[in-house]
């Protein structure tokens, strides 16, 4: 598909199968609306997500092809399976929008893992487990829903759902009240598509929920008189909100919405209540895609870290068309942080080597000019205090502050190079786990194990990732083989060389920071007892016949040296080299430790062909495992450098 989005924002719909028949014009003619309008607002970024059941599903997509909108199509179950739960009619009609040309994804989702024999049973264990994922993974939820709950919570305290699991009201009550009282564990542990249930005390926010009442022809009083009639509920902040999200109870957060008007009436009714996220995951979509029109070398440079070319397996591509989107998001990701770094904090730091230029490489940063600003107003104003009062050098003193202040005002911040360094690290990162998650066949989403206890700043993160974390799912799905020795090479041992070489890097900036710290210290010391004793030593004062050069400059450089002692502190508070190096030991320590486990399951897999299954569960255990280590590390990273944010102040 030209033109595709990365961070695709996905609509997914859930409705009842047997929609009234009297209600069916006006709940076409509000589809029609609604998903016109979030075209309008957001163009080719708009996926439906639909698994297109009989009914709801299937009406939403035909309107959504009518609209050119792609479609995301998900299959609870194998597909011949699945058309024998509808009428004929019905299965012809998913036949044919299945096959349409505008379906960008087909994900059949895997069994759940039972011994129940009843296929009605084991049915439902699939649609449940489409719910879950429905209710984790859409952007904003359309719900085609009489409003009828057979077992709201209220009705089995502390007891999770037992009637009508994986129904629309069974979504829609896991998207509000959470999976802890919804969902069984026991579904989860048997799902290959969760990790586990989301706990209790769950402070990840879902994202919003468009109910479009609709009425059903199983229902013995059918209430026709309210078809179509739209409500609204969101748990994330709004643009009129300021960043902060609604609080109280969840079933609050519903409001009813005026269901009457043209497509450019909803645009104007659902802007101000859409999610402010939203807006950042445009923007990071734009610039990815200007990122990888802009530098394009530079992009496959950055892509190759996940596929090098000393690994034959993966240089030369792979052949999954979801795996490769997943690689050249990860490198416009990379790519993009990369660029913002080296402007805000540039390659080179004291303690650091002065490296070659290369594309993209700054060697001084916006922090070398903010931190040396301090030496040099305050050399000046030495100056003109020293030497005559030359209104020159304290203009130069004024000058210094002004342009740094200039600089951070109308480029540093403006241009968010912090926030694009810290988020699309944050961002790349995530990505990584997720494309080794899906070459080893792990069909997790990164989007539910990452930044979940960061709301707010970074929440806009965990949502962006859904898109690329259902596209990875689907390849892993697909995964026949695993290359397990690539792997190892190119994450283990890459990541393990990597953290290795920045721990000997910061180690030794550490100490060269350290020094210098000292000698200054230690020269101020010596200027200052050099300068009382030689007075003493002269009956109080210097003698007026010596050179005015050389009777102030000791006033000036006890005056620049403590600047100089700033300058050195802004590197230490800013660059955290101290800090870093004890988390890279850590996470050097942990890819090490997995290497060699994985050096064990791939000489046993060479070994013994019997135990095969036993040993991918372990490979995959593996994989596992030390993605969410890895996950937690840049968490840890980016709440750090959340901390220490480089600002003209610090001049």
């Amino acid at each position: 598909m030209p033109n595709a989005p990365m961070l695709p924002l996905l609509i997914g719909v859930s409705g009842h199968r047997d929609i009234h028949p009297d209600a069916l014009p006006i709940i076409r003619e509000r589809l029609s609306r609604i998903l016109g309008s979030l075209s309008e607002l957001y163009g080719n970024q708009i996926y439906l997500m639909t698994a297109l059941a009989e009914g709801a599903d299937q009406e939403t997509a035909e309107i959504a092809l009518a609209l050119n909108m792609p479609l995301v199509c998900i299959l609870p179950m194998e597909r011949t399976l699945y058309r024998r739960t509808m009428s004929a009619a019905a299965a012809t009609r998913l036949d044919r929008i299945l096959d349409h040309d505008s379906v960008i994804l087909r994900l059949t989702l895997p069994p759940v893992a039972t011994t129940e024999s009843d296929p009605e049973k084991r049915n439902i264990l699939q649609y449940e487990q489409l719910g879950v994922l429905l209710a984790r993974q859409s952007h904003i939820l359309l719900a085609l829903w009489d409003g009828e709950d057979p077992d709201t919570r209220t009705r089995r305290p502390g007891y999770v759902r037992t009637e009508k699991r994986g129904g629309t009201a069974h979504v829609i009550a896991i998207r509000t009240n959470g999976e802890y009282t919804e969902v069984s564990d026991e579904t989860f542990r048997n799902s290959a598509l969760f990790n586990a249930r989301l706990p209790r005390l769950e402070l990840a926010r879902c994202g919003p929920i468009l109910h479009l009442r609709t009425p059903r022809s199983s229902s013995g009083t059918p209430d026709l008189a309210h078809a179509g009639a739209v409500r609204w509920w969101n748990d994330l902040s709004t643009e009129t909100q300021e960043g902060v999200p609604p609080a109280g109870d969840a079933a609050n957060f519903w409001h009813d919405l005026d269901p009457v008007g043209t497509v450019e009436d909803w645009c104007k009714r659902l802007l101000p209540l859409l999610p402010r996220d939203f807006r950042f995951i445009i923007k990071a979509d734009a610039a990815l895609a200007r990122i990888i029109r802009e530098h394009p070398a530079l992009c496959a440079r950055n892509g190759s870290y996940l596929t090098p070319n000393t690994v034959p397996e993966l240089a030369s591509g792979t052949a999954d068309p979801e795996l490769e989107n997943l690689r050249s998001t990860f490198a416009a990701a990379d790519t993009l942080s990369f660029l913002a770094q080296q402007k805000l904090l540039g390659d080179w730091a004291p303690g650091l080597p002065w490296r070659k230029r290369a594309p993209g490489r700054q060697h001084l940063g916006a922090l070398f000019w903010f931190a040396a600003a301090v030496p040099f107003a305050v050399l000046f104003f030495e100056i003109y205090c020293e030497y005559g009062k030359n209104p020159v050098f304290l203009g130069l003193y004024g000058l210094v502050f002004a342009i740094s202040a200039a600089v951070y005002f109308l480029s540093v911040k403006p241009h968010g190079w912090q926030t694009l360094y810290q988020d699309h690290r944050a961002l790349a990162e995530a990505l990584r786990v997720q494309f080794y998650w899906a070459l080893s066949g792990v069909p997790l989403s990164v989007s539910d194990n990452y930044l979940r206890q960061h709301e707010g700043e970074l929440g806009w993160i965990r949502l962006a990732l859904r898109g690329p974390s259902l596209c990875a799912m689907a390849s892993a799905l697909q995964q026949k083989t695993v290359p397990c020795t690539a792997i190892q090479t190119s994450w283990m041992d890459g990541q393990k060389d990597y953290f290795q070489n920045r721990v000997t890097q910061y180690e030794k900036a550490a100490k060269t920071l350290r020094r210098l710290t000292k000698l200054t210290i230690g020269t101020l010391a010596l200027v200052i007892v050099f300068l009382f004793s030689t007075q003493l030593s002269l009956g109080g004062e210097l003698p007026e016949e010596w050179p005015e050069w050389l009777r102030e400059i000791p006033s000036v450089i006890i005056g620049v040296l403590p600047a100089i002692l700033a300058f050195l502190l802004a590197f230490q508070e800013l660059r955290l080299f101290e800090e870093h190096t004890h988390a890279y030991e850590q996470a050097a320590g942990v890819f090490a430790h997995a290497s060699r486990q994985a050096t064990e399951i791939n000489e046993a897999l060479g070994s013994n062909t019997s135990l095969d299954n036993v040993l991918d569960h372990e490979w995959k255990a593996l994989v596992v495992a030390l993605g969410k280590e890895s996950l937690a590390e840049n968490a840890t990273w980016v709440q750090l450098h959340r901390a220490h944010p480089v600002t003209v102040k610090m001049g």
